[in-house]
């Protein structure tokens, strides 16, 4: 993904907003924020966090985590990002 963020800075015209939907994840039963990850690794390579959306409907886990560790929804998110 750093590397898909990394050619969105490298071809966007400064002040394009870029626009992402994705999930938060669990590995090995721990919560991952991806979306707190990844807006830090956009910051880094030149675009400004306007805004993370959390989408209402609350994504579960995938069966495999399910079966050892139960069902915890996760966030699902839309960032906005623009290119500094």
């Amino acid at each position: 993904m750093a590397c898909v963020i990394g050619e969105c800075a490298r071809v966007l015209k400064p002040n394009a907003r870029l626009f992402m939907v994705n999930d938060n994840v669990r590995y090995a039963g721990v919560s991952v924020s991806v979306d707190i990850i990844l807006s830090d690794i956009a910051e880094a390579l030149g675009f400004e966090v306007e805004k993370i959306l959390v989408v209402s409907a609350k994504k579960g886990n995938s069966s495999q985590q399910m079966g050892t560790y139960g069902r915890v929804p996760l966030r699902k998110c839309v960032y906005v990002w623009r290119k500094r």
